[in-house]
Protein backbone atom coordinates (compact mmCIF):
# COMPACT_ATOMS: atom_id res chain seq x y z
CA UNK A 1 0.00 0.00 0.00
CA UNK A 2 0.92 3.42 -0.20
CA UNK A 3 2.49 5.45 1.74
CA UNK A 4 -0.03 7.72 3.92
CA UNK A 5 0.49 11.47 3.59
CA UNK A 6 -1.56 14.29 5.89
CA UNK A 7 -2.19 17.45 4.22
CA UNK A 8 -2.29 19.40 6.95
CA UNK A 9 -2.23 22.60 5.06
CA UNK A 10 -3.86 23.31 1.50
CA UNK A 11 -1.08 22.91 -1.67
CA UNK A 12 -1.56 23.74 -4.67
CA UNK A 13 -2.99 21.44 -7.52
CA UNK A 14 0.11 20.71 -8.84
CA UNK A 15 1.67 19.77 -5.46
CA UNK A 16 -1.39 17.47 -4.15
CA UNK A 17 -1.23 15.82 -7.99
CA UNK A 18 2.54 15.16 -7.51
CA UNK A 19 2.55 13.43 -4.31
CA UNK A 20 -1.22 11.96 -5.56
CA UNK A 21 0.95 9.94 -7.95
CA UNK A 22 2.89 8.01 -5.50
CA UNK A 23 1.47 8.78 -2.23
CA UNK A 24 -2.36 8.05 -0.33
CA UNK A 25 -2.84 11.78 0.57
CA UNK A 26 -5.86 12.80 2.97
CA UNK A 27 -6.82 16.69 2.43
CA UNK A 28 -7.01 17.85 6.24
CA UNK A 29 -7.39 21.02 5.80
CA UNK A 30 -10.61 21.01 3.84
CA UNK A 31 -12.45 19.40 7.43
CA UNK A 32 -13.99 21.87 9.88
CA UNK A 33 -12.07 20.10 12.74
CA UNK A 34 -8.64 18.52 11.43
CA UNK A 35 -8.21 17.04 14.42
CA UNK A 36 -11.83 14.87 14.20
CA UNK A 37 -10.48 14.50 10.41
CA UNK A 38 -6.80 13.02 11.55
CA UNK A 39 -8.85 10.65 13.91
CA UNK A 40 -9.34 7.46 11.76
CA UNK A 41 -6.20 7.25 9.66
CA UNK A 42 -3.99 8.36 12.27
CA UNK A 43 -1.76 5.42 12.79
CA UNK A 44 -1.47 4.57 9.16
CA UNK A 45 -0.06 8.72 8.51
CA UNK A 46 3.78 8.90 8.49
CA UNK A 47 4.32 11.52 6.25
CA UNK A 48 2.26 15.53 6.17
CA UNK A 49 2.56 18.54 4.20
CA UNK A 50 1.43 22.03 5.24
CA UNK A 51 2.38 25.65 4.80
CA UNK A 52 3.97 28.47 6.73
CA UNK A 53 0.65 29.31 8.34
CA UNK A 54 -0.53 26.52 9.11
CA UNK A 55 2.23 24.39 10.67
CA UNK A 56 2.80 21.21 12.53
CA UNK A 57 1.18 22.20 15.39
CA UNK A 58 1.39 20.34 19.00
CA UNK A 59 -1.96 19.51 18.61
CA UNK A 60 -1.25 17.91 15.24
CA UNK A 61 1.70 16.57 16.07
CA UNK A 62 0.10 14.58 19.09
CA UNK A 63 -2.69 13.15 16.99
CA UNK A 64 -0.29 11.12 14.43
CA UNK A 65 1.69 8.65 16.70
CA UNK A 66 3.69 7.49 13.19
CA UNK A 67 4.58 10.56 11.72
CA UNK A 68 8.73 10.60 10.60
CA UNK A 69 8.45 13.57 8.35
CA UNK A 70 6.15 17.47 7.46
CA UNK A 71 7.50 19.09 4.45
CA UNK A 72 6.37 22.83 4.66
CA UNK A 73 5.66 25.04 2.01
CA UNK A 74 7.52 28.14 2.60
CA UNK A 75 10.23 28.72 5.63
CA UNK A 76 7.91 30.30 8.27
CA UNK A 77 8.14 27.44 11.53
CA UNK A 78 6.50 30.16 14.04
CA UNK A 79 2.72 28.38 14.17
CA UNK A 80 5.61 24.76 14.18
CA UNK A 81 6.19 22.86 17.36
CA UNK A 82 10.45 22.23 16.59
CA UNK A 83 10.71 21.26 20.34
CA UNK A 84 7.65 18.06 20.39
CA UNK A 85 9.03 17.29 16.78
CA UNK A 86 12.63 17.01 17.75
CA UNK A 87 11.35 14.74 20.69
CA UNK A 88 9.20 12.71 18.82
CA UNK A 89 12.26 12.10 16.15
CA UNK A 90 10.25 14.16 13.28
CA UNK A 91 12.07 15.99 10.59
CA UNK A 92 10.75 19.20 9.04
CA UNK A 93 11.46 20.44 5.87
CA UNK A 94 11.24 23.79 4.61
CA UNK A 95 11.02 25.44 0.76
CA UNK A 96 14.25 27.72 0.88
CA UNK A 97 13.39 29.36 -2.10
CA UNK A 98 12.04 32.98 -1.37
CA UNK A 99 13.79 35.26 0.31
CA UNK A 100 14.46 36.98 -3.55
CA UNK A 101 11.22 37.71 -4.28
CA UNK A 102 10.05 38.80 -0.29
CA UNK A 103 12.61 40.90 -0.20
CA UNK A 104 12.06 42.10 -3.41
CA UNK A 105 8.81 43.17 -2.56
CA UNK A 106 9.75 44.74 1.00
CA UNK A 107 11.44 46.97 -1.21
CA UNK A 108 9.01 47.87 -3.79
CA UNK A 109 6.01 48.30 -0.36
CA UNK A 110 9.20 50.50 1.26
CA UNK A 111 9.74 52.66 -2.63
CA UNK A 112 5.66 52.77 -3.12
CA UNK A 113 4.92 54.46 0.23
CA UNK A 114 7.78 56.92 0.32
CA UNK A 115 6.77 57.74 -3.51
CA UNK A 116 3.17 57.31 -3.49
CA UNK A 117 3.05 54.91 -6.07
CA UNK A 118 -0.79 53.84 -5.37
CA UNK A 119 -2.06 57.31 -5.24
CA UNK A 120 -0.07 58.68 -8.03
CA UNK A 121 -1.64 55.73 -10.11
CA UNK A 122 -5.55 57.01 -8.93
CA UNK A 123 -4.75 60.65 -9.35
CA UNK A 124 -3.92 59.23 -12.86
CA UNK A 125 -6.63 57.40 -13.53
CA UNK A 126 -9.50 59.57 -11.70
CA UNK A 127 -8.06 62.27 -14.36
CA UNK A 128 -7.33 64.79 -11.18
CA UNK A 129 -3.63 65.57 -13.36
CA UNK A 130 -5.80 68.06 -15.41
CA UNK A 131 -5.98 69.85 -12.81
CA UNK A 132 -2.75 70.38 -11.47
CA UNK A 133 0.50 68.22 -10.12
CA UNK A 134 -0.45 66.07 -7.08
CA UNK A 135 1.45 66.14 -3.67
CA UNK A 136 4.87 65.39 -3.19
CA UNK A 137 6.33 62.10 -1.97
CA UNK A 138 9.46 61.70 0.02
CA UNK A 139 13.00 60.45 -1.51
CA UNK A 140 13.85 56.71 -1.16
CA UNK A 141 17.24 56.68 -1.74
CA UNK A 142 20.08 57.71 0.74
CA UNK A 143 17.45 57.44 3.74
CA UNK A 144 18.35 55.25 7.16
CA UNK A 145 17.09 52.08 6.52
CA UNK A 146 16.29 49.84 10.02
CA UNK A 147 16.15 46.26 9.47
CA UNK A 148 14.27 44.13 11.96
CA UNK A 149 15.50 40.92 11.70
CA UNK A 150 18.69 40.35 9.81
CA UNK A 151 18.00 36.58 9.07
CA UNK A 152 18.07 35.20 5.50
CA UNK A 153 15.44 37.75 4.36
CA UNK A 154 16.99 40.72 5.95
CA UNK A 155 20.22 40.26 4.39
CA UNK A 156 18.61 39.71 0.88
CA UNK A 157 16.92 43.05 1.82
CA UNK A 158 20.09 44.60 3.44
CA UNK A 159 21.91 43.98 -0.11
CA UNK A 160 18.95 45.52 -2.35
CA UNK A 161 19.18 48.86 -0.03
CA UNK A 162 22.87 48.95 -0.53
CA UNK A 163 21.92 49.82 -4.47
CA UNK A 164 19.76 52.78 -3.40
CA UNK A 165 22.89 54.57 -1.07
CA UNK A 166 21.15 53.42 2.16
CA UNK A 167 22.63 53.84 6.21
CA UNK A 168 21.85 50.62 6.97
CA UNK A 169 21.25 49.23 10.65
CA UNK A 170 19.41 46.43 12.44
CA UNK A 171 18.45 44.70 15.39
CA UNK A 172 18.70 41.28 15.84
CA UNK A 173 19.09 39.38 18.50
CA UNK A 174 21.44 37.07 17.55
CA UNK A 175 24.71 38.21 16.67
CA UNK A 176 25.82 39.13 13.54
CA UNK A 177 29.56 39.95 13.81
CA UNK A 178 30.43 39.59 10.37
CA UNK A 179 28.26 42.53 8.51
CA UNK A 180 29.01 45.75 7.84
CA UNK A 181 26.04 47.50 9.30
CA UNK A 182 25.31 49.04 12.58
CA UNK A 183 23.70 46.83 15.44
CA UNK A 184 21.30 48.05 17.66
CA UNK A 185 20.62 46.78 20.79
CA UNK A 186 16.83 47.95 21.26
CA UNK A 187 13.71 47.71 18.75
CA UNK A 188 13.21 51.57 20.19
CA UNK A 189 16.64 52.70 19.12
CA UNK A 190 16.45 51.50 16.13
CA UNK A 191 13.35 52.66 15.08
CA UNK A 192 14.19 56.49 16.24
CA UNK A 193 17.71 56.12 14.48
CA UNK A 194 15.82 54.98 10.97
CA UNK A 195 13.44 56.76 8.65
CA UNK A 196 12.20 53.54 6.70
CA UNK A 197 11.71 50.64 9.53
CA UNK A 198 11.73 46.99 7.40
CA UNK A 199 10.00 44.15 9.68
CA UNK A 200 11.70 40.90 8.27
CA UNK A 201 11.98 38.91 11.96
CA UNK A 202 10.18 35.75 12.36
CA UNK A 203 8.30 35.13 15.66
CA UNK A 204 6.42 32.79 17.29
CA UNK A 205 2.24 33.35 17.01
CA UNK A 206 0.90 34.23 20.51
CA UNK A 207 4.13 35.60 22.11
CA UNK A 208 2.91 39.20 21.47
CA UNK A 209 3.55 41.85 19.10
CA UNK A 210 7.30 43.40 18.78
CA UNK A 211 6.62 45.95 16.93
CA UNK A 212 5.28 47.88 19.82
CA UNK A 213 3.53 51.50 20.09
CA UNK A 214 6.57 52.40 21.97
CA UNK A 215 8.60 51.83 19.34
CA UNK A 216 6.11 53.57 15.93
CA UNK A 217 6.18 56.15 18.32
CA UNK A 218 10.59 56.31 17.70
CA UNK A 219 9.66 55.84 14.08
CA UNK A 220 7.82 59.25 14.31
CA UNK A 221 5.66 61.56 11.84
CA UNK A 222 7.93 60.94 8.92
CA UNK A 223 8.99 57.67 9.69
CA UNK A 224 7.69 54.81 7.19
CA UNK A 225 6.84 51.05 7.90
CA UNK A 226 7.45 48.03 6.03
CA UNK A 227 6.34 44.46 6.63
CA UNK A 228 6.80 41.33 4.97
CA UNK A 229 7.03 39.27 7.84
CA UNK A 230 3.91 38.45 10.24
CA UNK A 231 0.90 40.39 10.94
CA UNK A 232 0.80 39.42 14.41
CA UNK A 233 4.22 40.81 14.91
CA UNK A 234 2.43 44.01 15.19
CA UNK A 235 0.52 45.95 17.60
CA UNK A 236 -2.27 46.42 14.76
CA UNK A 237 -4.27 48.93 16.81
CA UNK A 238 -0.93 51.07 17.32
CA UNK A 239 -0.04 51.47 13.82
CA UNK A 240 -3.64 52.00 12.47
CA UNK A 241 -3.99 55.20 15.49
CA UNK A 242 -0.49 56.42 14.65
CA UNK A 243 -1.16 56.57 10.90
CA UNK A 244 -4.51 58.17 11.46
CA UNK A 245 -3.45 60.75 13.63
CA UNK A 246 -0.12 61.37 11.61
CA UNK A 247 2.09 60.04 14.06
CA UNK A 248 3.57 57.83 11.42
CA UNK A 249 3.55 58.91 8.03
CA UNK A 250 3.27 55.63 5.40
CA UNK A 251 3.09 52.03 5.44
CA UNK A 252 3.66 49.16 3.14
CA UNK A 253 1.99 46.21 4.61
CA UNK A 254 2.08 42.56 3.22
CA UNK A 255 1.12 41.08 6.02
CA UNK A 256 -1.92 41.26 9.15
CA UNK A 257 -3.00 39.95 12.58
CA UNK A 258 -6.19 38.52 11.51
CA UNK A 259 -6.04 37.45 7.60
CA UNK A 260 -7.49 37.80 5.36
CA UNK A 261 -9.66 40.57 7.41
CA UNK A 262 -7.77 43.69 7.37
CA UNK A 263 -8.41 46.65 9.54
CA UNK A 264 -10.80 49.04 7.62
CA UNK A 265 -9.21 51.88 8.52
CA UNK A 266 -6.37 51.14 6.73
CA UNK A 267 -8.44 50.37 3.54
CA UNK A 268 -9.62 54.39 3.53
CA UNK A 269 -5.85 55.58 3.93
CA UNK A 270 -4.32 56.74 1.26
CA UNK A 271 -0.59 56.49 2.85
CA UNK A 272 -0.71 52.96 3.58
CA UNK A 273 0.09 50.47 0.68
CA UNK A 274 -1.55 47.38 1.00
CA UNK A 275 -0.90 43.73 -0.66
CA UNK A 276 -2.56 40.83 0.10
CA UNK A 277 0.38 38.37 1.85
CA UNK A 278 1.93 38.11 -1.78
CA UNK A 279 5.56 38.46 -1.11
CA UNK A 280 6.62 34.92 -2.14
CA UNK A 281 3.75 34.65 -4.64
CA UNK A 282 5.32 34.34 -8.06
CA UNK A 283 4.93 31.84 -10.86
CA UNK A 284 8.38 30.68 -10.66
CA UNK A 285 8.94 30.73 -6.95
CA UNK A 286 5.39 28.93 -6.40
CA UNK A 287 6.37 26.19 -8.50
CA UNK A 288 9.91 26.05 -7.28
CA UNK A 289 8.68 25.99 -3.83
CA UNK A 290 5.65 22.84 -4.67
CA UNK A 291 8.79 20.79 -6.03
CA UNK A 292 10.32 21.34 -2.52
CA UNK A 293 7.73 19.87 -0.46
CA UNK A 294 6.87 17.05 -2.98
CA UNK A 295 11.04 16.08 -3.23
CA UNK A 296 11.35 16.67 0.31
CA UNK A 297 8.36 13.74 0.95
CA UNK A 298 9.79 11.47 -1.97
CA UNK A 299 13.11 11.37 -0.81
CA UNK A 300 12.25 10.71 2.53
CA UNK A 301 10.10 7.63 1.56
CA UNK A 302 12.60 6.64 -1.16
CA UNK A 303 14.82 5.87 2.06
CA UNK A 304 17.50 8.80 0.79
CA UNK A 305 16.33 11.22 3.88
CA UNK A 306 15.30 14.78 3.65
CA UNK A 307 16.83 17.53 1.06
CA UNK A 308 16.02 21.04 3.37
CA UNK A 309 15.76 19.44 6.64
CA UNK A 310 15.28 21.94 9.93
CA UNK A 311 15.26 19.08 12.13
Amino acid sequence: MPVSIAAIGAQRPAVLEALEREFDVHKIWQAPDRLAALAPIADQVRGAVSHGMAGLPTEVIQALPNLEICSIFGVGLETTDLTLARERGITVTIAPVLYDDVADLAVVLGMSACRRIVEADTYVRSGKWASGRMDYGRKFSRQRAGIVGLGRIGTAVAERLQGFGMELQYYDPMPKPSVPYKAFDSLVGLADASDILFLTAAGAHGAGPIITAEVIDALGPKGVFVNVSRGWLVDEPALVSALKDGRLAAAGLDVFADEPNVPAELLEMPNVVLSPHIASNTAETMAEMGSCVVENIRSWFAGNGAIHPVT
